[in-house]
């Protein structure tokens, strides 16, 4: 594992199919004793936080490689964690007791603000990159839009069906899909309804759709599903550019991919264990680590969006970093051509 100062030589700009060959899994975290529901990196990539279904926070520092600090919920349980205030604190989701949704101070150990409001178990968060707004779906056939410095909620979008939201890279506009349909919204104006609707073809609107991520760069929609495909939208058009596929799901596992940082690149696990790299340009795959530490799907692949890094997580969070040594041999070779 490097050091932080070894983290700048991972640079974001030369993500390539060959550098794919040189990420390795650098460290196993195997602190949870169940599954990993959810991973979230800070904006610097430096940190990570993840929450499992044993009620537990784990709160990583990736500059040194070693667990930060680990917070019990096993009062509430916790999912859907997210950072917020430069990564002080974190907001997640109750999976026991009520949905409240919970502000933690990652200082102390303590909560510090609540958020209630939700009539159903919480099943997503997002926060804006823009501001202090954060989004939260449910159960209950609601999205909420919260202001994390106060209690109450300042919006509410109601849906026929339980839905998967998120914000865009630049914290401007929300996703909101269910029942087939993606439905792009201003979230300042999120009361005049949405600005672009699509609906996604029949053959895609019946499937369970587990996320929804936007690219860095702002033109890619992903809509990651319960079978073996995911969907790459325009989000402009809502045209679907490619259905990335040539992984397995055949139990129906909620696979959760996501964006490479440069919006080049779509990474996501696969029920035999093993974990796909596509090109979003030409929705090829372009690479497969079929050997993997993990002893069962890695039900979520989470891009660091600051470096050549990704985590993935069964019951153990794996950080794949590159061998630089690896990566120099391929500039020499690609120079000497």
């Amino acid at each position: 594992m490097p050091k932080g100062e070894d983290l700048e030589a991972w640079p974001t700009a030369e993500i390539n199919a060959k550098a794919f060959a040189a990420l390795i899994p650098g460290r196993y975290f195997g602190d949870a004793s169940s599954q990993l529901n959810s991973i979230a990196f800070s904006r610097t990539g430096l940190q990570a936080i993840v929450s499992t279904n044993d009620d537990s926070i784990y709160l990583y520092d990736l500059s040194t490689g070693h667990r930060a600090r680990t917070v019990n919920s096993k009062k509430y349980g916790a999912s859907h964690i997210r950072f917020v205030a430069d990564a002080t604190c974190a907001i997640h989701g109750s999976t026991k007791i009520d949905h409240t949704i919970r502000y933690l101070s990652l200082i102390d150990n303590k909560y510090i603000r609540y958020y209630v409001g939700h009539e159903g178990l919480v099943t997503g968060i997002s926060t804006s990159a823009n501001d202090d707004m954060f989004l939260s779906v449910s159960k209950d056939k609601t999205l909420r839009l919260w202001d994390s410095r106060a209690t109450n909620c300042v919006g509410a979008v109601e849906t026929s069906a339980p839905a998967t939201a998120e914000f865009d890279a630049q914290g401007l506009c929300f996703g909101l899909a269910f029942s087939g349909t993606l439905r792009l919204y201003d979230y300042r104006a999120y009361q005049k309804g949405p600005f672009s609707k699509f609906v996604v073809p029949a053959e895609w609107s019946t499937e369970d759709w587990v996320a929804i991520r936007f690219s860095s760069c702002g033109t890619l929609i992903l809509i990651c599903t319960d079978i073996d495909k995911l969907l790459l939208l325009d989000a402009v058009t809502g045209e679907i550019k490619h259905v990335l596929q040539g992984h397995l799901n055949k139990p129906r596992f909620p696979l959760k991919g996501s964006f490479s940082p440069d919006s080049r690149y779509v990474a996501c696990g696969s029920s035999d264990k093993k974990i796909h790299i596509w090109s979003t340009e030409t929705g090829e795959m372009v690479h497969s680590f079929v050997k993997t530490p993990h002893q069962s799907a890695p039900l979520i692949v989470e891009w660091n969006p600051a470096f050549i890094s990704f985590l993935s997580a069964d019951k153990k969070l794996i950080l794949w970093n590159p061998v630089l040594e690896d990566m120099e041999e391929e500039e020499q070779a690609d120079k000497t051509e």
